[in-house]
């Protein structure tokens, strides 16, 4: 990781101060000052529970025809006490297809939750929480857990995930009950909710207001999935964002650049070709491309620019280094190769295609390999995303709008690989038959996509876009990001400086749980339907080639799970493990599919990293046999089970 500024500023974090208990609750069900900006059924923090259509207005303008609207109270101050503007989430429609959802009931324990090891139990009669699509009626499959990464019992937050993505523009109940406190005992539901559960009178309007929803809906909702409304600790609604509040943004500007680029691509200029590098590489292009610009400023903390409906505009435009690997097999054998575009990992650069097992693989199999870096998530954005953290989190929507110009960047250099460049003298090679001739080294018609970590979260959005690639293999990668933070080893200096900015684990867990919302257009999460479920305009959908490895103490593989349910992935026989919802097929399959690695460590059953002393986050990729695997998805379209057994040390 390249975070050199975040520890610097993670030493803030000693001299911050313990929460407190919440205090007694004063906004009850009978309370007359009516602070809209918080909803009194869970009364120790503003915001929650989250996300709910209570922190929204109905809308005749919009796709799903709902507006989120955050009040400037709801989102909890920093220990400065300076607020967090909710300007960037109340542009939404709805909340994020794959969001937690959170409340707060004081001392909650994780007993008798649904569990992530055993997913089948939300459908049991005594389950404890439940999430209901209103429109079908069916419960939605998640797992619920306590927030183990908070040391206080009080502070705990109780957070369901769902583990398959829900539906653009569909609503949504949840229900709470039975869950108990550390003496083992029921938590008792909140004053105003009893108000509202139990018919009781109230003179508070954020109560009265929604007694016919709760009366008619909500609670006959819950009462035929068998949660009775006496039972009940809590319970709410919210309604996801439409595929057009997610994506259009970006789809306008993928299609408005195509527009000005035409069919060839950017323009272009090669500025050094360094010839065999090493063995397997017989020249290392680079370059830099010209593409539009659609954010605010070139460079990081860009927001995007709006126009007075709100949609992004190009003003400008902006240079993007690019790298080019040509194998040493091009040279020797020349011929057309299928190109392969490569992502990044965390906060990192392009140059990640030097690397050796990369150039090994191209070299041994024959492909163009290409890369640029991720715009918005690169290295030179670590700093201002660090600072940001401190000094104003309402400009958080920084970071997955600068991230779109990233996947404008990464659309183009396909377009240009597979435009202008197919004719450039680089990248032609002497016919051996004839030496006036020139035969050109890349296949336009074959073209892949590959990421690890980063490249694996950022890549399921950019897959998502493309209208170029047929296949994508994604490497230790995952989504949502909410899900993965917590259980990741890169994110500790994010929880110090968190931890100095919002001493309470509840202000903690409820930031993330919002920034997901936010976070959706930048990630794989609110691209999840897009990539083969539900493709976007104009765009042919996508096979899948999941990598994972067991104990991954950066990238959880329970964010591989989501996406593989997404995907439509299946399992190949030998799998290593089940994995709840995914079937196993014969060894070659057509389609996408799950393959997990295993090299015999555990996974925390909580929300935490596991032990990063062994960490296996980087070998699958280093697999022999994950890359014949790889490639041979890539060739023909079918997944072979290639190791020796069960993937791993012993079989691959």
């Amino acid at each position: 990781m390249r975070f050199l500024s975040l520890f610097a500023l993670s030493a803030l974090a000693c001299g911050s101060p313990d929460p407190k208990p919440p205090a007694e609750a004063t906004d009850t069900g009978g309370s007359t000052a009516a602070n809209w900006d918080c909803d009194p059924i869970a009364p120790s923090r503003c915001g929650l529970p989250f996300p709910s259509t209570f922190f929204m207005e109905k809308s005749e303008t919009t796709a799903s025809g709902w507006q989120v609207s955050l009040g400037d109270s709801t989102i909890p101050e920093n220990i400065d006490g300076q607020a967090t503007n909710p300007r960037f989430i109340n542009e939404k429609d709805g909340f994020s297809p794959l969001t937690p959802a959170i409340t707060h009931l004081e001392d909650a324990t994780a007993a008798g939750l649904i569990h992530h090891t055993s997913l089948e139990s939300y459908l049991d009669a005594d389950a404890k929480t439940v999430i209901i699509d209103l429109d079908t009626g069916e419960r939605v499959p998640h797992f619920a857990e306590v927030d183990a990464s908070s040391k206080w019992d009080f502070t705990r937050i109780l957070m369901l995930h769902p583990v398959r993505p829900l539906t653009h523009g569909g609503r949504y109940i949840v229900g709470i009950r039975g869950v108990v406190n550390t003496a083992d005992e029921v938590i008792e539901a909140s004053p105003a909710f009893t108000a509202l559960r139990d018919e009781l009178p109230s003179d508070d309007p954020r109560i009265n207001g929604r007694r016919d929803f709760y009366g008619d809906t909500l609670f006959p909702a819950l009462d035929a999935q068998g949660f009775a409304r006496a039972d009940l600790q809590i319970a709410w609604d919210f309604v996801v964002g439409s595929q057009e509040s997610i994506n259009g943004k970006a789809l306008w500007m993928r299609d408005d650049m195509y527009a000005r680029m035409g069919p060839d691509g950017p323009a272009y200029v090669i500025d050094t070709v360094e010839l065999q590098p090493n063995a397997t590489t017989a020249k290392r292009i680079k370059g830099q491309m010209t593409v539009p610009l659609y954010t605010d400023i070139d460079g990081p903390t860009a927001l995007l620019n709006r126009d007075p409906d709100g949609m992004p505009y190009a003003a400008g435009e902006t240079t993007v280094p690019f790298t080019i690997i040509v194998p040493q097999t091009a040279i020797d054998d020349p011929r057309p190769l299928p190109l392969l575009q490569y992502g990044h990992g965390l906060l990192g650069r392009q140059d990640e295609v030097h690397s050796g097992y990369l150039s090994a693989f191209a070299d041994t199999y024959g492909y163009i390999v290409f890369a640029v870096d991720w715009t918005g998530m690169k290295e030179e954005d670590a700093g201002s995303i660090s600072l940001m953290l401190v000094s104003d989190l309402g400009q958080f929507s920084m970071i997955p709008e600068r991230s779109q110009q990233g996947f404008m960047e990464f659309l183009a250099a396909m377009k240009m690989m597979r435009g202008a460049m197919v004719n450039d003298p680089e990248l032609q090679a002497t016919d051996p038959t004839d030496p006036a001739l020139s035969i050109p080294l890349i296949d336009p018609e074959h073209a892949f996509y590959y990421g690890n970590s980063q490249g694996g979260i950022m890549g399921g959005a950019y897959i998502g876009l493309s209208p170029d690639i047929s296949r994508a293999t994604l490497g230790v990668g995952g989504t949502p990001y909410h899900l993965l933070l917590s259980r990741s080893a890169d994110f500790d200096p994010f929880f110090l400086i968190f931890k100095t900015m919002y001493p309470d684990p509840i202000d903690v867990q409820f930031i993330l749980a919002m920034n997901q919302t936010l976070w959706d257009p930048g990630e794989a999460a609110g691209f999840i339907h897009a990539v083969n479920a539900a493709p976007l305009a104009d765009t042919p959908p996508k096979d899948v080639l999941l990598q994972v490895a067991i104990g991954d103490a950066q990238v959880s593989t329970l964010g591989a799970h989501i996406m593989a349910r997404a995907y439509g992935a299946k399992l190949i026989e030998d799998p290593v493990r089940p994995v709840w919802g995914l079937d196993t097929v014969p060894s070659g399959h057509t389609g996408s599919a799950l393959v997990e690695f295993d090299y015999g460590l555990s996974v925390p059953d909580e929300n935490l990293p596991p032990d990063s002393a062994d960490d296996p986050h980087g070998r699958p990729r280093q697999d022999l046999a994950g890359q014949e695997q790889m490639h041979l998805f890539f060739e023909t379209g079918v997944i072979h089970h290639i190791c020796e057994g069960p993937c791993g040390p012993g079989g691959s």
